[in-house]
């Protein structure tokens, strides 16, 4: 009965290392692109397969949404929703960045810095999918400390 008891003590402050880990990555990712949307358009057309028509579209719009998602994750305000967004940009990029990768593009996934070196490798797109199942146990945890609201 005790073990009980313990594990669910460490729960909640695990997952609101994730909670808050991931609204970080989130607003580290977004920064960049924020700065330089016609930059992170170049970024965007190395995916292949969205309209060219919504390009500058998606290069203005996901930075921001990364960011605020970002911000509303690592401060608890409606972490719900914040990881089912989270779950849902993750799940996207990897399964593009899969995709690429399955087809032999040789590209820079623009994830954290446009200017990266980083090459998209199988490692890329895992630690998407790492990043999304951290979302994931957020989204499905009960509850998390510190949160303005849940």
């Amino acid at each position: 009965m005790k073990r009980s008891s313990s594990k669910k003590n460490w729960l909640p402050l695990v997952q609101t290392l994730l909670r808050v880990g991931c609204g970080v990555v989130l607003i580290l990712a977004a920064v960049d692109k924020i700065g330089d949307p016609a930059k992170f358009l170049k970024v965007v057309e190395n995916y292949h397969g969205l309209p060219a028509d919504l390009m500058p579209l998606i290069a203005v719009v996901i930075p921001w949404m990364e960011f605020f998602t970002g911000v509303a994750l690592a401060l608890g305000y409606k972490r719900r929703g914040a990881a089912f967004l989270f779950c849902l940009m993750m799940g996207t990029y990897s399964l593009a960045l899969a995709w690429n990768l399955a087809n032999g593009v040789e590209m820079n996934c623009g994830c954290f810095s446009m200017d990266s070196t980083e090459k998209l490798t199988v490692w890329t797109v895992l630690r998407d999918l790492g990043f999304f199942l951290g979302g994931w146990i957020v989204l499905c945890a009960e509850r998390t400390y510190a949160a303005i609201t849940d």
